[in-house]
């Protein structure tokens, strides 16, 4: 459309062609839409059109803004040229955007998977994709649902058919299959058709007919409301009791009345004539003789037929308004007032200096958008000429200052003071608590923050390198990995989860057992250095050396020791399993927490196995000595008092460099004497149970300060075998 000098529109460029349909057509809106702000001027020509036609005939045309967010993603689909291959993409977008406003669910319907990418959310990129869509077609199915859907318009218009895949109890499959066999003229006359024709089974009806509206309703004017099917009789009681009458069928014949209108005339004549009648029904009462009679909760049920009788096929949208100054900057620019652009001096931009005069320069942004500078804004120092600092084709860095929606246009300020408060706002990560989301998990995030800054910790040690030559830059899965096939005391030390300020030592304790041991650097010259000297619990070593000397290899030696003690127990390497081996027992080891509880449960049956067969043959009590695989590095002693006894006693050793520490106290230099420390420590744990009886003490049930567990709430059975075995002490052990 072009302008005339006079101001008036002149025929051309499609202003013939506007006339001409709003002539030929009953014409209710005109939607313009576009993707730059030149579409402003097209608006204000139409407007001039529709205007004059308007002021001829008398009749009402809005012309209005209308959104293409749809259509910019339909346009130049596959779908788009399957469904209108002779129009071009420029048509198939007006198209698109006519359809949208008409019918907006049937617009976004068409879309698919395709609407991920409308804008939803500023944070809907942060999100689980997946997810997000289920979201989105759920509130699709709820908008479909509520709005009810024409299946024989459906059959006319393919552009609506998407629909019918968001109605509740259908879906993609389902809709085709009825789709397909309604097209071609085969319309409805009734919802039960949907099973007369087979169309859909008895299930889906059920979930889906209160939905699917037919229109014109040739059998029954409620298969044209949302009302279902099975509440039909419901729906025609209500008429009746309204109207005050009953439904007598030989009445009628006596009048000569036909029932040529349907089941439901009555509820016709209450929907065509008096629906206010409705109100006077007593819906509570007649819900609780149903709930009395048939044992139903029908009050809600009976509240949404009378409003559905009073207001049938109620669009429960809001209505249509055309778009404030606002939206349509959002629309033609992609910009939004109160995000991307603000007036409180926070908001910077990038342009172009398109045109300059003396007093001001006007500059362009990436959207679209024109920016006004003034002189006074160009610098914080004094500038004459506009001319004097810009040029046209210059890039500049503005802050925004005011937003003038009607004009479309923003002031600018170029001023370094404005700039740097700008960059200072960005940086303030604080939020606006009048903008925090409510229903933001703030716990979440912290929690989300601490296990980043954790990963970060574990990185950084990782990036360590420590000269000597057993370091290698693993993690502990991955030291025990490259452990698993060395001999057994060989170790590696690598970098420490802990931080900067410790490393660990991984040796191999046994087959796939191994120990880490957390070390502590003292004495460090600066953070990425190593230690000048090492602390493992209580004992300090001066270097990596004398580390693994003293405090690895001993404790190997001490294992060692414990290994040639009769008393010894490996449930791995016991004769009796030599037909299981461990790899069909466990499964390979892929150095998982489940393949070590696996590993765990198994020899505790085979300890607790191997102390029964004992005690039955001797008659006596039991005990062995184990590698702890819980602690590696540790012995765990287990005890069983009696044959008669359940279960087992066990108790836990430390293996330090030069002794072994049973509790708190107990410390022994060599193998043989831990084991009569740990016999005096459960005869001493026994005794004074057996000296009181008290039911205060039976109640505690607490075990020995050893870690050995109380038998005090056992059967008294088992109690009494326990004292047998106390007062044969001397001969009780194995």
């Amino acid at each position: 459309m072009r302008m005339q000098s006079s101001g008036a529109l002149a025929d051309g460029d499609g202003v013939a062609v506007l006339r001409g349909v709003l002539e030929r057509q009953r014409i209710d809106v005109v939607a313009v839409s576009g993707m730059a702000l030149q579409t402003r001027r097209l608006f204000d020509d139409v407007q001039s059109v529709v205007n004059e036609f308007c002021s001829h005939t008398g009749d009402d045309v809005l012309v209005t803004y209308a959104s293409d967010e749809v259509a910019r993603l339909w346009w130049d689909s596959d779908a788009a040229r399957a469904e209108l291959p002779q129009l071009r993409k420029e048509e198939r977008y007006c198209v698109c955007v006519a359809r949208t406003l008409q019918e907006p669910a049937a617009g976004y319907a068409t879309l698919g998977r395709d609407l991920l990418h409308l804008t939803l959310h500023k944070s809907q990129r942060s999100v689980d994709q997946s997810l997000l869509f289920i979201v989105v077609e759920r509130a699709l199915v709820n908008v479909v649902s509520k709005i009810g859907v024409d299946i024989n318009d459906l059959a006319q218009h393919v552009h609506k058919q998407p629909m019918l895949q968001y109605v509740s109890g259908l879906g993609s499959r389902k809709a085709h299959a009825i789709l397909s066999r309604i097209s071609g003229g085969h319309d409805l006359e009734s919802r039960s058709d949907l099973i007369v024709r087979r169309l859909c089974t008895r299930t889906v009806f059920v979930n889906c007919a209160s939905f699917l509206r037919v229109n014109p309703p040739v059998m029954d004017v409620l298969d044209d409301t949302r009302i279902h099917p099975e509440d039909y009789d419901l729906a025609r009681k209500m008429a009746l009791d309204a109207l005050d009458i009953e439904d007598d069928v030989e009445d009628d014949n006596r009048r000569g009345r036909k029932r040529a209108d349907g089941p439901s005339r009555y509820v016709a004549e209450v929907m065509r004539r008096s629906p206010e009648k409705l109100d006077e029904l007593d819906l509570v009462k007649y819900a609780e003789e149903l709930k009395r009679l048939l044992d139903v909760h029908k009050l809600e049920t009976l509240k949404a037929i009378k409003h559905e009788l009073q207001h049938p096929n109620e669009d429960p949208r809001s209505e249509f308004v055309p778009p404030d100054d606002a939206h349509v900057l959002r629309m033609l620019t992609g910009e939004v007032v109160g995000e991307s652009l603000k007036e409180d001096g926070s908001t910077m931009v990038s342009g172009t200096i398109i045109r300059v005069q003396p007093r001001f320069a006007i500059a362009r942004l990436d959207s679209g958008l024109e920016g006004f500078i003034g002189v006074a804004n160009i610098a914080d120092y004094r500038v004459e000429e506009a001319s004097d600092e810009l040029a046209p084709g210059q890039a500049i860095v503005a802050v925004v200052k005011r937003i003038d929606l009607e004009k479309m246009s923003l002031d600018l300020s170029m001023r370094k003071s404005d700039i740097d408060t700008a960059c200072g706002r960005a940086r303030d990560l604080v939020p606006d608590p009048a903008h925090v989301d409510p229903y933001f998990d703030t716990d979440a995030e912290t929690v989300l923050r601490e296990r980043a800054r954790a990963v970060q910790k574990k990185t950084t040690a990782r990036m360590r390198s420590i000269p000597h030559p057993l370091f290698k830059p693993l993690n502990g899965r991955e030291a025990e990995q490259y452990l698993a096939t060395r001999p057994r005391g060989d170790c590696v030390i690598r970098p420490s989860s802990r931080g900067m300020d410790h490393i660990a030592i991984t040796w191999k304790v046994g087959d796939n057992l191994f120990q880490h041991i957390d070390v502590r650097e003292e004495n460090k010259p600066h953070e990425n250095a190593l230690g000048l000297s090492f602390t493992v619990g209580d004992l300090s070593y001066s270097d990596l050396d004398e580390l693994i000397a003293l405090h690895v290899d001993p404790i190997m030696r001490k294992l060692d020791e414990v290994k040639r003690n009769p008393k010894f127990y490996d449930p791995e390497t016991d004769p009796l399993y030599v037909s299981e081996p461990l790899s069909d027992v466990l499964g390979p080891n892929d150095y998982s927490q489940e393949f070590r509880d696996r590993r765990l449960s198994l020899w505790e049956k085979r300890v607790t196995r191997h102390l029964d067969t004992l005690a039955q043959s001797t008659g006596r009590g039991a005990y062995c000595v184990s590698l702890s695989l819980a602690k590696p590095g540790s012995l765990v002693l287990s005890f069983k008092p009696t044959p008669d006894y359940r279960g087992i006693i066990k108790w836990t050793a430390r293996v330090e460099p030069n002794e072994y520490k049973l509790g708190e106290r107990g410390r022994y230099p060599n193998i043989s004497g831990l084991i009569n420390g740990f016999k005096m420590m459960q005869t001493k744990n026994v005794k004074p149970r057996e000296k009181s009886r008290e039911p205060r003490e039976e109640r505690s049930g607490r075990s020995g300060r050893w870690g050995g567990t109380s038998s005090w709430n056992a059967p008294q059975s088992q109690s009494q075998s326990q004292s047998q075995w106390n007062s044969t002490s001397s001969r009780g052990w194995n």
